[in-house]
C-alpha cells in the first residue's frame, strides 16, 4: 500500500506540472491570465492539505489507511478540478458515445 500511495502522490505531481503547462498553452492571450489561478487552485487547495499529507505519511509507513484515503480524495479533487477547466476554456472531452 506505501507503494501504491508514493506512486499515486508523484502522479499528482505530475499533473500539477502538466495542467500548468497545459494552461499556458490555452490561456487567453489577450486576456486577463486568470486561467493561471487553477495551478495555484491546484497546489493550495489539493496538493498541500491532501497529497503532501499522504507523501509524509507513506514516507514514514505510518496511518497508510489513512495516507490512501488522502492520496484518493485529492484524486477525485484532481479530475473534478480538470473537467471544470476543460468546461471553463470551452474544450469539450470526447463523447461517451461516437455512433
Amino acid at each position: 500500500m506505501r507503494t501504491s500511495v508514493l506512486f499515486a502522490v508523484a502522479v499528482h505531481s505530475l499533473f500539477i506540472l502538466f495542467f500548468t503547462v497545459f494552461l499556458f498553452q490555452h490561456a487567453n492571450p489577450k486576456g486577463d491570465g486568470m486561467e493561471m489561478v487553477g495551478s495555484s487552485i491546484a497546489f493550495m487547495f489539493i496538493f498541500l492539505p491532501f497529497s503532501l499529507p499522504a507523501y509524509l505519511l507513506a514516507k514514514t509507513g505510518r496511518l497508510l489507511i489513512l495516507a490512501a484515503l488522502l492520496a484518493l480524495i485529492a484524486s477525485f479533487l484532481y479530475f473534478g478540478l480538470w473537467l471544470e477547466f476543460l468546461d471553463e476554456l470551452g474544450i469539450r472531452p470526447a463523447p461517451w458515445n461516437a455512433g
